[in-house]
């Protein structure tokens, strides 16, 4: 095998595939908080606090969700307005 050392350029391929790895993930962690929340709602036998636990448990998935996809839309309006491409990570070698 030819492996060779890590080198200061191959940083951005590291910070893409990281951000890759999130998106998926955040879709995947809302979900099941969404089906958590729904579990403890189901499962609260009319309790006021178990409905209000798990109403507000979906309000946070729901929340983190239109906050991941609010701040991916201030990159793309940045990469429109001043042509640079936040998302790819180049340090300029």
């Amino acid at each position: 095998m030819n492996e060779t050392a890590a080198e200061l350029s191959s940083l951005p391929d590291y910070f893409g595939n990281i951000l890759t790895a999130i998106i998926p993930l955040i879709g995947l962690v809302a979900f099941i908080m969404i089906l958590s929340g729904g579990f403890k709602i189901l499962t609260s036998a009319g309790d006021p606090k178990g409905i209000q636990s798990g109403s507000k448990t979906i309000t946070m998935a729901v929340a983190g969700i239109a906050l991941a996809i609010l701040s991916w839309l201030i990159l793309v309006l940045i990469k429109n307005l001043t042509g640079v491409n936040v998302t790819e990570f180049k340090f300029g070698f």
